[in-house]
């Protein structure tokens, strides 16, 4: 049973965008104001276990001075300068462990994978939101623009090019910004705000065409979209306030400013980031561009798993 439109439907299936008329001066004087403030990168040599790499605890300010941790490891089997992956995780979840990134160290490349700000991992949110809020992260601040909280993570995920930037062992012209779900939204969303990734690959991409995934949000794999349904049923009155801001934060809006090549995986019985929502932002994409369609997944593990291979050879292949 199909999980969404047909793939023929899919393809031709490109809504209207949805941007305020401020879109890109609100997007312009964030990333300003998030560049002008001081990184105060930091980099501390772990004692790892496998010693054919050199593994590193990295720290960074992120957007309004909220500290930023990640893993930043470095190959030995290669010489620098080095291509660089640039990794987000999943929604809730964090940077994973050291052994997670071996095999692109081995493939000579250099990783840093960061731990999104007040999720399950070691970075910290510093920002206090505006209520109100349902319980997770989707609505913190989600009735005012700049108070929301994906501005501050998407700026956060821009300065770790910034971080990068100042390493002089990264080749910043070999960059490739990847992720799963959320980690895939935040993918798309960082290189439609920098241009400099060369490649970004997105695996089944959370934060795409808010309002039909907003629709679509009646089971639990839905959590987090459901999660705008909550808030808005104790504040029906303001659902139009609330989807204004998110379309400054919807890759649907975002997705015609991509420079880079854009890679985009589909699971085709994914109920969590429906199809249609990820086709609706890649159908956007005026850069070169390729969908690898997952015909008989849904949103779990198992997919990420089984698109590894193709990470592998398409991460070769064009960095």
């Amino acid at each position: 049973m199909l999980a969404d439109l047909s793939y023929e439907e899919l393809l031709r299936y490109k809504p209207d965008q949805s941007k305020e008329k401020d879109f890109d001066e609100f997007w312009n004087k964030t990333l300003d104001a998030a560049k002008s403030e001081d990184l105060r990168p930091k980099v501390e040599k772990l004692n790892y276990i496998v010693k054919e790499i050199d593994a590193f605890k990295a720290y960074y300010d992120g957007y309004g001075g909220a500290r930023i941790c990640g893993w930043y490891l470095l190959p030995k089997s290669s010489k620098p300068p080095f291509p660089a992956i640039l990794w987000f995780h999943g929604y809730g979840d964090n940077k994973q462990k050291i052994n997670y990134y071996l095999k692109w160290l081995l493939m000579g490349y250099a990783v840093f994978a960061i731990d999104i700000r007040g999720q399950n991992g070691e970075s910290i949110d510093n920002k206090s939101y505006p209520s109100p809020s349902a319980i997770g992260y989707m609505t913190k601040g989600v009735f005012d623009k700049s108070e929301y909280y994906y501005r501050y993570v998407y700026a956060d995920c821009v300065r770790a090019l910034d971080f990068l930037a100042a390493r002089k062992e990264i080749d910043m012209s070999r960059i490739c910004i990847t992720g799963a779900s959320q980690g895939g939204g935040l993918t798309l969303a960082t290189a439609a705000l920098d241009a400099r990734p060369k490649l970004a690959i997105a695996e089944v991409p959370y934060l795409c065409h808010y309002r039909r995934a907003v629709e679509w949000a009646e089971d639990f794999p839905n959590i987090t979209y459901i999660e705008f349904q909550n808030i808005i049923k104790k504040y029906p009155e303001r659902e139009e306030e609330m989807f204004k801001t998110l379309s400054y934060f919807d890759n649907l809006n975002l997705a015609d400013r991509i420079k880079s090549r854009t890679i985009i995986s589909c699971a085709m019985k994914d109920i969590c980031c429906p199809p249609s929502t990820i086709f609706a932002v890649y159908n956007h994409i005026k850069a070169e561009k390729q969908m690898i369609k997952m015909p008989y997944y849904g949103h779990s593990w198992e997919t990420t798993i089984n698109f590894d291979e193709n990470m592998v050879e398409l991460i070769r292949k064009y960095l």
